[in-house]
């Protein structure tokens, strides 16, 4: 076989991307900018919140991404409250991704269907519930996390599989301990997708949640609201804020003269442990929210320390924080 020089090699590769007959380069590149020239709204409008060194919106907030409104069941006795979806924004931004996403649906080999927008938004909502299903072969820290974070909240309506009971913590490094563990994982970890409700305050996808003054938090007040009137819709059993961000959103949404709900810490400050950290506190805050025109009123709980990056592998100690919070929860409410 002749070698190829340089030139050679270059023109083989590029021909076959200029030249390929089911996607020309040209249709490509028309494509993609195509692409660029939508904004979703509500995105474009956020991307003001965040401190960005280059001032470019595109590299602080995903804004042509598919956004990630929830996951899991609507209906569920949990729900759990994140910030963001936490991605990189080039990488949200790219419409490759958005299109594995549409083909996968929430069924793998059926994808979403595109035929119509009450197709497209009816599957998107199952994709959304039927995450965990399609999600399932896949391991994840920040799913196990809130697994060991619920592993002692009675009744909370996740299957935890085994995960963190006393076998699981006997599991050494053999090859077949090593199966188990990754089996009980991945069964957790569907589990706690599927059986409780995730929401993050916003669907859009940014790497992080910095640099938001009290000032621009009016802008994510109609977020919240959404938040509020989808926890509302039912009793729930537990509601569980999952940032130190949402006590100070809380304060500053309590001033707001157009508030439609109004939030009630319990304690004058955040209630501290130290036995989750050798060396620094974990703190949880219990509130009540209550619903200004009808007087309805849900029970919840901020976990200040839950995104703590000491946390994400550390499962034994975020099932300890867990705990701690949840002990917190029946002391400002009762026994379950």
């Amino acid at each position: 076989m002749a070698v190829l020089s340089l030139d050679e090699r270059i023109k083989k590769n590029l021909k076959e991307i200029y030249e390929n007959k089911y996607a020309p380069l040209k249709k490509i590149i028309d494509f993609v900018e195509q692409y660029k020239q939508f904004e979703l709204s509500g995105a474009k409008d956020l991307s003001e919140l965040f401190d960005s060194k280059t001032g470019k919106p595109n590299e602080v907030i995903s804004t042509h991404g598919l956004p990630g409104f929830f996951a899991g069941d609507r209906n569920a006795a949990t729900v759990m409250l994140m910030l963001n979806p936490g991605q990189d924004v080039a990488l949200a931004n790219n419409p490759m991704i958005t299109y594995e996403k549409i083909k996968r649906g929430f069924e793998v080999g059926k994808g979403i269907d595109i035929n119509s927008l009450e197709a497209f938004i009816s599957t998107y909502k199952e994709s959304s519930i039927y995450y965990g299903e399609i999600d399932k072969d896949r391991a994840d820290n920040f799913d196990l996390k809130q697994a060991a974070f619920l592993k002692h909240w009675e009744k909370c309506g996740v299957d935890f599989a085994g995960f963190l009971d006393d076998d699981y913590k006997k599991l050494g490094t053999s090859k077949e301990d090593v199966a188990k563990k990754d089996k009980i994982n991945k069964e957790a970890k569907r589990n706690v997708l599927m059986q409780k409700l995730s929401m993050d305050l916003i669907p859009y996808a940014s790497r992080k949640f910095e640099g938001v003054n009290s000032k621009q938090m009016q802008l994510l007040f109609p977020y919240l609201e959404t938040l509020f009137h989808e926890i509302f819709r039912k009793k729930r059993k537990y509601v569980i804020f999952c940032s130190a961000f949402y006590n100070k959103l809380f304060k500053q949404y309590n001033k707001w003269e157009n508030n439609k709900w109004e939030i009630k810490e319990l304690v004058d400050e955040p209630i501290p442990s130290d036995e989750v950290f050798e060396n620094k506190s974990a703190f949880c805050t219990p509130i009540t929210i209550r619903q200004i025109d009808n007087g309805k009123q849900q029970n919840a709980i901020i976990a200040h320390t839950f995104p703590n990056q000491s946390l994400p592998n550390a499962y034994e100690r975020m099932e300890e924080y867990g705990r701690f919070c949840f002990d917190e929860w029946k002391k400002a409410f009762g026994e379950i």
